[in-house]
């Protein structure tokens, strides 16, 4: 976690002082997100999220590379289904996602970005059984993202991103996994 803090840092201090080309704004979309389940018999079923929030494009010294930032309110749902039964139980877990993301940006109307989100719980619950419970919540998660961003006007684009933590997310939940579509609004 310090060398994450140490590469932010010494990111951060490499900012060029060109204020014409930051970019900052609002994001809103949805997610289909998906994961894996552990028992014997148990499936897991994707479902859509939506994810909402604010985010900066930060120059880098030359201009090519920026620094992709924010936070974001990203909800993560699955679903469980068991084989024999039927039953079925959603899982809800929000959480607030801060990416840490270099963004290539050959012109000014598109960006190619790869990094990481720090993707901290807040909310956690699940439903479909008066039992279910949801138990060890591993937070922070450090899901990878890769995404394009397109401005199809000066002011308004779009966020088509991938993002996956292949780790234990809660007791139970595991890789998860998603595909996303937000529409952007820049301030800039």
């Amino acid at each position: 976690m310090m060398k994450w803090i140490f590469l932010t840092m010494v990111s951060l201090a490499t900012v060029s002082n060109a204020q014409a080309a930051l970019d900052y704004g609002l994001e809103l979309g949805v997610r289909q997100q998906a994961g894996d389940v552990t028992g014997v018999n148990i499936s897991a079923n994707s479902q859509t999220g939506m994810q909402a929030g604010a985010f900066v494009h930060v120059p880098l010294q030359g201009g090519l590379a920026h620094w992709r930032t924010g936070i974001l309110y990203t909800q993560r749902p699955l679903q469980s289904e068991n084989d024999i039964t039927g039953e079925k139980i959603d899982f809800h877990l929000d959480y607030l996602d801060i990416p840490l993301d270099i963004l290539f940006k050959p012109n000014e109307n598109v960006g190619f970005y790869f990094g990481f989100n720090i993707s901290i719980n807040i909310a956690k619950s699940c439903s479909g059984n008066a039992n279910c419970k949801v138990n060890g919540v591993n937070t922070p998660l450090f899901p990878f993202v890769f995404g394009v961003a397109y401005k199809f006007t000066p002011k308004w684009g779009v966020d088509f991103y991938i993002d996956g933590a292949n780790s234990n997310v809660a007791k139970g939940l595991y890789d998860y996994r998603s595909v996303g579509l937000n529409l952007m609004y820049s301030f800039d």
